[in-house]
């Protein structure tokens, strides 16, 4: 149960579950022209993605230790993870809904229910339903704004370097995210009381109804956790192909109730 439990903390934090700066001088050249494709940018990685629901397997590797499991999403309304002993049995399972999270520990028949204010480091991610969707959505975000138009008016865009790569800076919150030389979203980090939060995005692929998708994340997490060290979350069979799962699963009732910690505990993370 040691290997199961070591994919559910960092999930709670990524989703489990930040800058350069670059030349001025370019920018100023055209500053209209440049402030425009800065407006792009940052609307073109906020918007939407094309697909409301994605779901695929996920392998995480941690210490050497490989796990299985299951990702599936439909946007603004559950992120189930699932990992499984040998790709056959269901261990345990955390979904994240739009007002609170649910950990299961099928092994043992415990669940806990907790606010998103119960998870580790939430002040300082500023973590709730949608930050976590948009981590694992591969999407631009900043905490705690309205809608997409706030967003926007919280990011300024940064020019990296000469190959075209941008950093991008909350400016609310202090994450930092970096695109690739093909403006996809390549990285998203921020600093934790000294340490690092970092997620990066690898292994894009097309998807049939979403034009790229990263199917490889790589999360680092901050100090306290640093027993996990790095984890490489790798998807395949990605769909978007509507299917029947439920947004809220049904606990059952041989299940019972604890606190997330004594969960862990059990989980032995």
């Amino acid at each position: 149960m040691r290997k199961a439990g070591y994919i559910l903390f960092p999930l709670l934090l990524a989703g489990l579950l930040l800058s350069g700066c670059g030349s001025s001088s370019s920018l100023k050249k055209n500053r209209e022209t440049g402030q425009s494709e800065d407006s792009r940018l940052i609307h073109s990685l906020l918007a939407a993605p094309e697909a409301d629901e994605l779901t695929a397997s996920l392998s995480v590797n941690v210490q050497g230790n490989r796990i299985s499991g299951q990702l599936r999403m439909r946007r603004g309304k559950s992120i189930q993870i699932s990992a499984s002993v040998l790709g056959l049995m269901e261990v345990a399972r955390i979904e994240f809904l739009p007002e609170m999270v649910v950990v299961m520990d099928r092994y043992h028949n415990l669940y806990s229910v907790c606010h998103y204010a119960d998870i580790p480091y939430r002040n300082e991610l500023g973590l709730d339903f949608e930050v976590v969707q948009a981590l694992l959505w591969n999407r631009l975000f900043s905490p705690g704004s309205a809608n997409q138009a706030d967003a926007a008016t919280r990011l300024l865009v940064q020019r990296a370097d000469e190959k075209g790569i941008f950093s991008i800076k909350d400016m609310e919150c202090g994450y930092t995210f970096t695109t690739d030389v093909k403006g996809r979203l390549a990285s998203v980090s921020k600093s934790v009381n000294g340490d690092k939060f970092s997620i990066g995005y690898a292994d894009f692929s097309k998807v049939p109804g979403i034009s790229e998708f990263p199917a490889e994340l790589s999360v680092s997490l901050p100090d306290k956790t640093s027993v996990l060290g790095q984890l490489v979350i790798k998807l395949s069979s990605l769909s978007t192909e509507k299917k029947s799962w439920q947004d809220r699963t049904q606990v059952s009732r041989r299940m019972r109730q604890v606190t997330l910690d004594e969960l862990l505990d059990n989980l032995n993370i």
